[in-house]
């Protein structure tokens, strides 16, 4: 876990409170530049001076923290009733809930995934979600990795993946998680 972050990538309230501390550190960046520059302008009462360019300089950072605060915002969260009932079926399974892969193409929200020893099941509702550029973009990856083998499956309605979960249970071998896709999920993620 990261000092700054009081959740970990794919727990529960991580997108709430990633989005939150992006929009604060991205105003407080702004409002840090502009003071500078305000110093500077009020001292010499001329935007000449060496703090105009300091102040120009820390709108970069400013800027990038905006880019990670829009797209921060566009990851929805599950809600509470959908959370507790995927949370009843997780029993001893590892699964991350949030998680908004980009590529150059697609975008793609999962509103949770389990990772299993060999497979990647997934609950998207998402109705723009392409399985297939999915697919293929997680593919690549996993290849990269040195992962294959992998069954990926995405659902796109609530009681198909809760039922999946359940049946998750009667198969033994797949309570074990492949650490790398899991690694891997997080690390490809916003």
């Amino acid at each position: 876990m990261n000092f700054f972050n009081k959740y970990e990538k794919g727990e529960y309230p991580y997108a709430k409170y990633n989005m939150k501390k992006t929009w604060i550190v991205t105003c407080f960046l702004y409002a840090l530049s502009a003071s500078i520059y305000i110093m500077g302008y009020v001292t010499t009462h001329t935007n000449k001076n060496l703090l105009t360019i300091v102040a120009v300089l820390g709108i970069l950072p400013a800027s990038k923290s905006m880019i990670s605060a829009i797209m921060n915002s566009r990851v929805r969260t599950v809600d509470e009733s959908l959370k507790n009932s995927i949370d009843e079926k997780m029993d001893g399974l590892n699964g991350m809930y949030h998680l908004y892969l980009t590529s150059y193409d697609n975008n793609f929200y999962l509103a949770h995934c389990v990772v299993t020893n060999d497979s990647l099941i997934c609950f998207t509702d998402d109705k723009k979600f392409s399985v297939k550029a999915f697919d293929e973009h997680i593919k690549k990856h996993l290849k990269i990795e040195g992962v294959d083998g992998i069954l990926i499956k995405v659902f796109d309605t609530k009681e198909a993946y809760l039922n999946r979960l359940e049946q998750l249970h009667d198969i033994t071998h797949n309570k074990n998680c492949n650490k790398k896709v899991y690694d891997l999920l997080k690390a490809i993620s916003l």
